[in-house]
């Protein structure tokens, strides 16, 4: 009898253990992704997202910078706005972005909202832009793919970016499974802007004046920067942005005679490489250094501008003027600080900073050339 009920005890213990080690092997059942988007509104998926509609003002670039296929994720996007800057820069890479289906063009209330749900997203990612246009109220768009089942998230990489990209790609790491990869462009992008911001802190510094020419390739004059975008990064730069004297909003127009009486001490153009006119001035992606310099000396030719010291005296350059809406404005916040404070900031290289960005993180790298100054005839790209 005591042997059997050895026998029994021993083929009980070994069931539990066997029991126990199944439900140690089991895998534990997943968690749902969670997320406060910059609304303040809670956003849960079971999986990361693996079909993503994106807004006209959501640059696909933010998703480049965390994925190597960012196209694959795509189920549909708007045309227009920041994602102006993307099938020039992806297509090479990536020719599926031209079987991404349109679900409407600019602004998020033009968009079909049933379009959008016959594409069966997981996720719909909207800027503050998309879904604030018009006031502190949500765009009612968003309740009806809500009530669709439908996840939608809300960033931010243009009306304040300097206070929304880390928080904004920290959401987009989570929500597609990449957050190591957010982070780690997060903590490169946080050590760029504090060598900027550390220097400017330790030296009485003067902020020079800066005329930030908005779209410069128009012939009319003068678009430019109010409070937010760009005018930020001028700040952080180590200036001062005299559009935002006079300019309530994020963009706006400056009267050519308050530029002149205000004379500026830097002068910045942005503009892009899709102007009708092809002897317009021109950067961005594909175009040529050579190209770049010759419209951009065109351009300070033009008598409107040639009366401004910062023309005269070689303190004028050129932007890309889509920087406003890509994490890798970085570079372009490293150009600013360049040229207003060229001594405090000489070491600094835009191009050793851009071929980083190119190679450590961009799935499609920014190839082109994306700044110039006065006298350039080679700029670097």
């Amino acid at each position: 009898m005591m042997n059997r009920a050895t026998g029994l005890g021993r083929r009980a213990a070994a069931l539990v253990g066997l029991a126990l080690s199944l439900l140690l092997a089991a895998p534990a059942a997943a968690k749902d992704i969670r997320v406060t988007d910059l609304a303040g509104r809670e956003v849960v998926l079971k999986e990361p997202a693996k079909r993503i509609v994106l807004g006209a003002w959501v640059s696909l670039d933010a998703l480049s910078l965390l994925h190597p296929d960012p196209v694959s994720l795509l189920a549909g996007w708007a045309e227009g706005g920041a994602n102006t800057i993307q099938p020039a820069i992806l297509r090479g890479r990536f020719p599926a972005i031209d079987r991404v289906p349109v679900v409407g063009r600019g602004s998020f209330e033009a968009i079909g909202i049933e379009t959008i749900i016959a594409r069966q997203p997981d996720l719909v990612l909207l800027s503050r832009f998309d879904a604030y246009r018009y006031g502190s109220d949500a765009a009612p768009g968003i309740a009806k793919l809500e009530a669709a089942g439908i996840q939608v998230a809300i960033v931010d990489f243009f009306l304040d970016p300097l206070k929304s990209t880390e928080p904004s790609l920290r959401i987009l790491g989570k929500l597609i499974g990449r957050e190591a990869q957010a982070e780690a462009f997060i903590a490169f992008y946080r050590e760029h802007l504090d060598r900027i911001a550390t220097r400017l802190a330790k030296d009485t510094v003067e902020r020079p004046s800066v005329f930030l020419h908005a779209f410069a390739a128009r012939p009319e004059c003068c678009f430019s920067a109010g409070p937010g975008t760009i005018d930020g990064f001028i700040r952080l730069a180590g200036g001062e942005n005299i559009g935002a004297e006079k300019i309530p909003g994020a963009v706006g127009q400056l009267s050519l005679e308050f530029v002149l009486t205000r004379n500026p001490k830097v002068y910045v153009a942005t503009t892009t490489s899709d102007n009708a006119d092809a002897e317009a001035f021109a950067l961005g992606p594909a175009v040529p250094a050579e190209k770049a310099a010759r419209s951009f000396a065109r351009r300070l030719e033009g008598r409107d501008l040639a009366a401004l010291d910062a023309v005269a005296q070689g303190r004028a350059h050129g932007l890309w003027h889509l920087f406003v809406h890509t994490p890798a404005h970085v570079v372009a916040i490293e150009a600013l600080a360049k040229w207003q404070h060229p001594g405090l900031f000489s070491d600094i290289d835009l191009d050793a900073t851009l071929r980083e960005i190119n190679s450590r993180f961009l799935a499609a790298p920014l190839e082109g050339t994306f700044w110039i100054s006065a006298g350039d005839h080679a700029p670097r790209r």
